[in-house]
């Protein structure tokens, strides 16, 4: 099946097609109930965290709601497609930059937001397609440590950066006051508590 279109994912289903029942109804014993009540715990805390975050950098375009949406749809489909029933799916913090990005981006060219991003998504779904069409995955085997650690290295520059930012800006809103100078604005005169 190399070399043929989307010969891997007919291999892969192949492979899969006679656990995939089985993935789904081991789901069902009772011992397995704390794994599926933990994941769906994990996945619902982290698309309210995610969308929360999401809404404050998108000015309430995407939210908790959306990435519940997101999330449900996604998670449904990948569950099914995949057969992994017990797989926590949800946003991280590389979208939440991509996102904030997109949202400036966006801004700084007076683009219209959503539509924006449904261009991007139906860009990168295209591009996803393709690479499974051609069987690019097996070029993962020359990613190196050094490849991982870099982008984690990019994101963690970013998080840093934007935590900087957010300090400073308080400082311009909450000035420090230094007493004796009015720079600031006004200081107001507190009666003596000795009676004057």
């Amino acid at each position: 099946m190399g070399g043929r279109l989307f010969g891997g994912l007919v291999q892969d289903v192949r492979r899969k097609a006679l656990w995939y029942p089985s993935d789904f109804l081991d789901a069902l014993h009772p011992q397995c109930f704390s794994a599926v009540l933990y994941i769906y715990l994990a996945t619902i805390t982290n698309a309210i965290t995610f969308g929360g975050l999401l809404g404050e950098a998108t000015d309430g375009a995407q939210g908790v709601l959306e990435s519940f949406l997101g999330t449900a749809v996604a998670g449904a489909a990948f569950c099914l497609m995949a057969g992994q029933p017990l797989t926590i799916l949800s946003s991280t913090g590389p979208v939440l930059v991509f996102e904030r990005l997109l949202f400036s981006f966006s801004r700084d060219y007076s683009l219209d937001y959503l539509p924006f991003r449904l261009w991007v998504g139906i860009w990168v779904a295209t591009f996803c397609l393709v690479l499974v069409a051609t069987e690019a995955s097996v070029l993962v085997r020359y990613f190196t440590r050094f490849t991982e650690e870099g982008f984690c290295a990019l994101i963690s520059l970013i998080f840093i950066y934007d935590a900087v930012g957010k300090m400073l800006s308080l400082t311009r809103a909450y000035p420090i006051q230094r007493p004796g100078s009015p720079a600031y604005g006004c200081f107001c005169q507190y009666p003596d508590p000795g009676g004057g």
